[in-house]
């Protein structure tokens, strides 16, 4: 059984999904689960693997409310490794980006880390976690750094949700228009864990998980106008972040030669995808 925490988000929907098509026996911890608990995992036997999604993840609440990023995150983390170390089970983390402003490009797995918001600081906690349970009990880790996800579905203040709700009010306002991000599509993600889990690795071992490309907050703007055929207006005028960071990409090698794995959906292959899928609803 493999257990996935998260499992009602944006990526451990699409995961779970994916895991029960290839016939695997999924148990999913969604919101009515406290994971900050030590009781979260109660009655959970034969486990082989556990894949932890649930976080808090906005880096502007974390800002707002930095208790419950460190806390919260840090304990349902702290819960999921006891439970993986109890059922000798191998345990699998959704790491995020973790870099800071990047020393070099593309980005690999050996660039230094920094803390640069509480929500990273929250997520290197974790990372800390991991590192510390595989060298004291032997609990083998697999940490996928992900970078800027992206697919049918997403929701919240993330700069894709933007601006399709844009599509809808005809005006969507944004901070600046040159800053870059590598966008990876959430079926390249969720086959990123399928390898994670087939993999037979019992090291403490990080993989980041990006197309390898970065694309501008203005080139963004222009694949959904282009792909939608409608003419939103677009004003940047909200104030830049202080930790704004202008370019990111990933590295990606590691994952390609270790896990067999690279993403497979372009950019502007994903856009048009979220755009059908919209028409749909």
């Amino acid at each position: 059984m493999v257990v996935v925490s998260g499992v009602d988000g944006f990526i451990g929907s699409a995961l779970a999904c994916r895991l029960r098509a290839l016939g695997v026996a999924v148990t999913g911890l969604g919101r009515e689960v406290d994971l900050t608990q030590p009781e979260c995992t109660a009655g959970l036997s034969g486990v082989r693997a556990i894949i932890h999604l649930a976080a808090h993840s906005s880096v502007t609440e974390s800002y707002q409310n930095p208790h419950r990023y460190f806390q919260d995150n840090y304990l349902a983390t702290l819960n999921l490794l006891e439970l993986a170390r109890l059922q000798k089970a191998r345990f699998i983390l959704a790491g995020s980006y973790v870099y800071g402003n990047p020393q070099y490009l593309p980005v690999d797995e050996r660039h230094p880390t920094a803390a640069f918001n509480p929500y990273a600081a929250s997520k290197l906690m974790s990372e800390a976690l991991c590192s510390a349970y595989h060298q004291n009990f032997g609990v083998p880790v697999t940490i996928l750094r992900i970078f800027n996800v992206f697919g049918p579905g997403q929701r919240g203040s993330l700069l894709l949700p933007t601006i399709l709700s844009g599509l809808d009010a005809g005006r969507v306002s944004l901070g600046e228009r040159t800053p870059r991000r590598d966008f990876v599509y959430v079926d390249d993600v969720t086959d990123a864990f399928v390898a994670a889990l087939k993999w037979d690795g019992a090291a403490y071992e990080i993989f980041n998980i990006g197309s390898g490309r970065s694309i501008s907050v203005e080139e963004v703007v222009e694949n959904i106008r282009k792909f939608s055929g409608n003419a939103f207006e677009v004003h940047y005028e909200k104030p830049p972040r202080p930790t704004e960071i202008p370019d990111v990409r990933a590295d990606i090698r590691k994952a390609e030669e270790v896990l067999g794995w690279k993403a497979r959906v372009d950019f502007e292959t994903g856009i048009q995808k979220i755009l059908d899928t919209r028409k749909c609803e």
